[in-house]
């Protein structure tokens, strides 16, 4: 049994700036196409309204698109079954794959014909995913002509070794057991002279470390169970415990053999993140210029109050960008896949927190 005290926490974790083309957008460009001219009023000052209606036989086309099929006159293109290949990272035979786009199609007629396209939340989601994909292709393109100085990795370099501050390093050795009086036989044995490496390899329940005489190599105190880490903390190199250590493990006899400064990453170990880390900020700072130089109105104090929470908690921290929206995954995922099921948009609407914006570059940025 490998029970190792140390947590899964590295000092150091490298991050990747990820631009995540939804999987909900699929089939954005077959599956928005053809709504009916019966639409609510309030549809024409969206996207939606800028549609052609499929009754009269007119659909919404793909500028140069090449049409490799046409299903009751609705027009599907080469560059949709591209995107889809492209967003489902996997081999499916193109056959298929064409065979599953034609019945999408055929469903998502079936609803315009019924007037599920002319439902405010289908409208809403329909709405949200072309906000998401121009979004998506906004920002692949900027990023695409974004260049990152050696001055500014350099600077934020610098930033970052002055947040590592000066971490102390301990390397200790260990013997696990599973109860007090055995690890109190053991200090016994230890005090008369046994050897700590021998004693580890016979009786340590930690097989890893027991393997190696006990050592468990260089860590940080963060790294370990609290009264472990309390107990490495306590002794100066070449002293060991006095009392075996109870931790949720069992039981420890403690030996620090040494101490050092936690190596610090050079600039070009951490170039990648460097890199990832100034693009974000400058992606940061556009949108809040867009921002800024934007009119918006929230009309609903409800959602007023929570915008003003969310802006406050943006300019504390990098983690999570603003955007304002809904469920944009939608159903896709039965798409191109085996006789499978798989997630609908129901399910996604029951996320949490950020995770059913349809901004989803912004969502992923680390």
């Amino acid at each position: 049994m490998d029970s190792n005290p140390t947590t899964d926490r590295i000092p150091y974790r490298r991050h990747r700036l990820a631009i995540a083309l939804g999987a909900g957008l699929l089939l954005s460009a077959g599956a928005m196409t053809g709504c009916s001219d019966d639409r609510p009023s309030s549809a024409e000052k969206t996207p939606l309204g800028q549609q052609q209606g499929g009754a009269d036989g007119s659909f919404e086309t793909i500028e140069d698109g090449k049409v490799i099929a046409r299903i009751n006159d609705s027009p599907l293109y080469q560059e949709n079954l591209e995107v889809v290949k492209e967003n489902l990272g996997a081999e499916v035979p193109e056959d298929r794959l064409v065979s599953r786009m034609v019945e999408l199609r055929l469903l998502a007629n079936r609803a315009r014909e019924e007037g599920l396209d002319r439902d405010p939340r289908t409208q809403a989601r329909i709405q949200n995913a072309i906000d998401n994909q121009l979004a998506n292709a906004y920002l692949v393109d900027y990023m695409s002509e974004m260049e990152v100085s050696e001055a500014d990795v350099e600077a934020a370099y610098e930033k970052e070794m002055d947040a590592l501050g000066e971490e102390t390093q301990y390397r200790a050795m260990h013997i696990l057991v599973d109860d007090e009086q055995t690890a109190r036989d053991l200090i016994a044995e230890l005090d008369d002279g046994a050897d700590f490496g021998e004693l580890a390899k016979e009786h340590s329940k930690d097989t890893g470390s027991g393997e190696e005489g006990g050592d468990l190599g260089w860590f940080s105190l963060d790294q370990m169970v609290e009264p472990f880490a309390e107990a490495v903390g306590s002794l100066e190199p070449g002293d060991r415990a006095e009392e075996p250590v109870e931790s949720r493990f069992g039981w420890h006899i403690v030996q620090l053999e040494d101490t050092r400064p936690m190596p610090k990453p050079t600039l070009e170990q951490m170039r990648p993140e460097l890199e990832d880390s100034a693009r974000r900020d400058a992606i940061n700072d556009m949108i809040a210029e867009l921002r800024d130089s934007a009119n918006v109105e929230i009309l609903s104090s409800d959602v007023r109050s929570m915008v003003e929470r969310d802006g406050n908690g943006s300019h504390e921290s990098n983690d999570k960008a603003e955007a304002i929206g809904g469920d944009a995954t939608g159903d896709s995922g039965n798409v191109g896949s085996d006789d499978t099921e798989n997630e609908t948009s129901n399910e996604t609407d029951e996320k949490t927190d950020m995770d059913g914006l349809p901004a989803e570059p912004l969502k992923a940025m680390p």
